[in-house]
C-alpha cells in the first residue's frame, strides 16, 4: 500500500550540508524555493531542508520532546496507492489526520507534478503523500536508503500508524525496497539513515546518516571478519543451548577462509576449540603461544543494536556484531596475518602455537584447558603466552590526553560466592521476624557494605609511573610519586569506576532469588556475589571474609558449586625482552602511543596455560574509549576497519619478529 518516497532531514547549514554531499560523490539540486535541497536515490530521495524550513516539522516534536531545535531529525514520508484509504485507516487506528491539500511539487528540470498530503500532528506518525502523476524518475545509480531506525516517543502507538499504512510486524516495517524500524526515543535519540553504495564523509555520519558498505567496498579481510560474526557460536550457562551446529560451520568456514594455514600448519581439535602448530625452521622450545577464542556472549536485547548483532554489517567505517572485538576479530587477524606470510614464503625460526577456544565465555574449561594438557603432556614450554586484555586506550586513564598502550602482565582472580538459608515457611498472613529472603538480602548487604581494603599493586604502581609525565594537575603530581605512595594513591583510583577495579578486590551481588508466590513465605533463599580478587587476596581469604562480614549464623557461605574459580595470576615482568618486543610494535602501529602496563580486571583463557609459558601477556593494538568498551558485552560491539587493519599488521609484525 505504501512505499518509502523520501526522508527529510533537517539540518543547520543547508549549504555546507550540500557541498557535503556533493564531496561525497552525490548529485544534489535546490528547489526554486531556496530552503530545501533534494538528493536523488535509487527508489526514493533525501530532501535536505534548513532549520527555519524545517520548523513545521520540528514543531512536531517540540511538544513531546521540550527540544526547541533539532538540527538532523529525520521525517520519514511515505508514498501510498489511496490517500483517502490511507486516511481512513489512520482515522479507524485512533489518529486524528489533517485534510489532504494539493500542491504542487519540482522536479529535476523544471518539470511538475500534483500531489496531495495528509498530515498528523503527531511525532509518531510518518507524513503521507499520494502522486496524482507518476513521480519523476530520481533513480541514482545504485545508492538507496536500505533502512531507517525511526526514535519514537510512543512505540505501541507508533506502531498502530505504521501497521496501518505498511505491511510488518513487531517494531519493524518494510515501505517498498526500504526496511523502518521503531524504536523508543529513551534509547536512541537521533534517527539513523542506512545507506549503500557511498561513502560519506564524518559531518553526514554526524547527522544521523549512514552507509552499509557494499562486498567489493572494503578490504576482503574485513569481509571474512563480517562473514564469521554471522555465525552464532553463543556460550551459555545452561550447556544444552549451545549450538554445536554453529561451532562446527565456523570451523568450516575458517579452513575455507584460510587453505594455506590448513595445507601448511598441523591441527588438532579439543572439541570445537583448534590448536595449530606451526612448525619453526630451527629445533628448541617453542617461541609463543598465541591465544583467542570462537564464541560469544549472549546478546539480551537485539532490537536495541543499530544493526542487527549476528548480520555481520559493515557500515560507517566499521564491522559491527557480537564478537567483532571479543573475540573473534583476533581468531581472524592471526589467520590472516599467518595466511599472508605462507604466501610470502615466510615460515617462523622456532615453533609457533595458535589456540582457539570454543567456550572462553563460561570458563574455558573444555576448550582452552584441554588445549593447555594437551601441550603439558609433550612437554611443551613457550616463551610467552599472549592472549586477549589490554587495548590501547583513549581517554580511559584520567587526565591522560594520548592513546594509552596498556600491556597487561597479570589477571585478577575470580570467584563466585553462594550465601543460602532455609525455614520452615508457612502463609505470609503469619510470618516470623526475617524471612528466607529477608535474611540473605542482609547478609548481601553485609558483603556489599563491607568490601575488600584498597591495595596498590606493582603492575598497578608502574602503569601510574609510566604515564604520570602526562597527567597534569595535582594528580599528576600525586602520580608522579607513584613509586613512595601507596594509599592516598590507591585511594585516587577507587574515585573511578574504571580504575577502582585495578586496587581492591571488587564485589558485586549477580543473582538473588527465593521463594515461589507472594503470599507463600519462602523455606528457602539463595544468592550468588561474584569477586574478582586482586594479587595479595587468594580464593581462601575472600571466601573467610564473607564468613567474618555475615552476622547472620544461619546464613551459609560457601563456593558456589558448580562454578570455576581460579587464583591471581603470575606476574610478568615489564623488564622482559617480550615486554619490550610489545612495546616496540605497539608503538609501530600507533606511533603517538604512550606504553604502560595493568591487570585484566577480568577471566581470560590465558589462565589455563601458565604452566606451559614462562610468560603471559594480554594485549591488542586497538584504539577503543569507553563506548567501545561499553559494547563488548552489551549493545552494538563494533570494530572498526582502521582498528582491523591494525590488529592484522600488528599480529604480522609479531610473527615475523619471532
Amino acid at each position: 500500500m505504501a512505499e518509502l518516497d523520501h526522508l527529510v532531514c533537517v539540518v543547520d547549514d543547508l549549504g555546507t550540508c550540500t557541498r557535503q554531499f556533493a564531496e561525497a560523490g552525490f548529485v544534489a539540486w535546490r528547489s526554486p524555493s531556496g530552503g530545501t535541497v533534494q538528493v536523488p536515490l535509487a527508489h526514493c530521495r533525501l530532501e535536505l531542508r534548513s532549520t527555519p524550513w524545517g520548523r513545521r516539522l520540528l514543531r512536531r516534536w517540540r511538544r513531546h520532546s521540550g527540544s526547541e531545535h533539532e538540527p538532523g531529525t529525520v521525517v520519514p514520508v511515505l508514498r501510498v496507492d489511496d490517500l483517502e484509504e490511507a486516511v481512513a485507516a489512520l482515522r479507524s487506528a485512533g489518529f486524528a489526520v489533517h485534510d489532504p491539500v494539493d500542491r504542487e511539487r519540482s522536479a529535476p528540470g523544471g518539470e511538475r507534478s500534483r500531489w496531495r498530503q495528509a498530515d498528523c500532528d503527531d511525532p509518531d506518525v510518518p507524513l503521507v503523500i499520494e502522486y496524482r502523476s507518476a513521480p519523476p524518475d530520481d533513480r541514482h545509480g545504485e545508492r538507496e536508503i536500505r533502512r531507517v531506525v525511526v526514535p519514537v516517543h510512543d512505540l505501541d502507538r507508533a506502531a498502530r500508524a505504521y501497521r496501518a499504512l505498511l505491511p510488518g510486524e513487531g517494531a519493524v516495517w518494510r515501505a517498498g525496497d526500504t526496511v523502518l524500524q521503531l524504536v523508543p526515543r529513551s534509547s536512541v535519540q537521533r534517527a539513523t539513515v542506512e545507506l549503500t553504495g557511498a561513502p560519506l564523509p564524518d559531518p553526514l555520519v554526524k547527522l544521523g546518516l549512514s552507509v552499509r558498505h557494499r562486498p567489493g567496498d572494503v578490504d576482503p579481510a574485513a569481509e571474512r571478519l563480517a562473514q564469521a560474526v554471522r555465525y552464532r557460536t553463543v556460550s551459555y550457562e545452561e550447556r544444552d543451548r549451545i549450538d554445536d551446529g554453529q561451532f562446527a560451520q565456523f570451523g568450516q568456514f575458517l579452513e575455507r577462509s584460510f587453505p594455506r594455514v590448513h595445507a601448511e600448519l598441523e591441527l588438532r581439535t579439543a572439541g570445537h576449540s583448534r590448536l595449530y602448530r606451526w612448525a619453526g625452521r630451527a629445533d628448541g622450545r617453542p617461541a609463543a603461544l598465541l591465544l583467542a577464542h570462537q564464541d560469544v556472549v549472549p546478546v539480551d536485547d537485539e532490537a536495541a543494536w543499530t544493526y542487527p548483532p549476528f548480520e555481520g554489517v559493515i557500515a560507517d567505517g566499521y564491522v559491527w556484531g557480537r564478537g567483532t572485538i571479543d573475540d573473534k576479530s583476533r581468531v581472524l587477524a592471526t589467520l590472516e596475518a599467518a595466511e599472508r606470510a605462507l604466501a610470502d614464503g615466510w615460515r617462523p625460526r622456532r615453533t609457533v602455537y595458535l589456540a582457539f577456544g570454543h567456550d572462553e565465555e563460561i570458563g574455558g574449561m573444555h576448550g582452552a584447558a584441554k588445549m593447555a594438557d594437551l601441550l603439558a603432556a609433550e612437554g611443551v614450554v613457550a616463551d610467552f603466552v599472549l592472549d586477549e586484555g589490554g587495548v590501547i586506550g583513549l581517554g580511559l586513564v584520567d587526565g591522560v590526553p594520548v592513546p594509552t598502550a596498556m600491556i597487561m602482565t597479570g589477571e585478577k582472580g575470580f570467584a563466585t560466592v553462594r550465601l543460602f538459608t532455609s525455614d520452615v515457611g508457612g502463609h505470609s498472613s503469619m510470618p516470623p521476624r526475617q524471612t528466607a529472603v529477608a535474611r540473605v538480602a542482609r547478609a548481601v548487604a553485609d558483603i556489599q557494605d563491607h568490601p575488600l581494603p584498597l591495595r596498590l599493586t606493582d603492575p598497578v604502581r608502574e602503569m601510574v609511573a609510566r604515564v604520570a609525565p602526562y597527567i597534569r594537575g595535582p594528580l599528576g603530581k600525586l602520580a608522579g610519586r607513584a613509586a613512595s605512595l601507596g594509599k592516598p594513591l590507591a585511594y585516587a583510583l577507587a574515585l573511578s569506576r574504571e580504575s577502582a577495579s585495578l586496587v581492591r578486590t571488587t564485589t558485586a551481588p549477580t543473582v538473588i532469588r527465593g521463594g515461589v508466590k507472594p503470599n507463600v513465605l519462602p523455606q528457602t533463599a539463595e544468592a550468588y556475589v561474584n569477586f574478582r580478587i586482586l594479587h595479595g587476596d587468594t580464593t581462601e581469604s575472600v571466601l573467610e571474609h564473607c564468613r567474618r562480614v555475615v552476622r547472620d549464623k544461619q546464613v551459609g557461605v560457601e563456593l558456589a558449586p558448580g562454578e570455576h574459580h581460579s587464583e591471581p595470576s603470575p606476574i610478568s615482568s615489564t623488564d622482559s625482552p617480550v615486554f619490550r618486543m610489545l612495546a616496540e610494535l605497539a608503538t609501530a602501529v600507533v606511533p603517538e602511543a604512550v606504553v604502560t602496563t595493568g591487570l585484566v580486571p577480568g577471566a581470560t583463557d590465558a589462565r589455563h596455560y601458565h604452566h606451559v609459558a614462562r610468560e603471559r601477556f594480554n594485549f591488542a593494538p586497538i584504539l577503543v574509549d569507553s563506548a567501545d568498551l561499553s559494547g563488548i558485552h552489551g549493545t552494538d560491539e563494533r570494530l572498526s576497519l582502521a582498528n582491523y587493519a591494525r590488529l592484522i599488521d600488528f599480529t604480522g609484525r609479531l610473527l615475523r619478529r619471532l
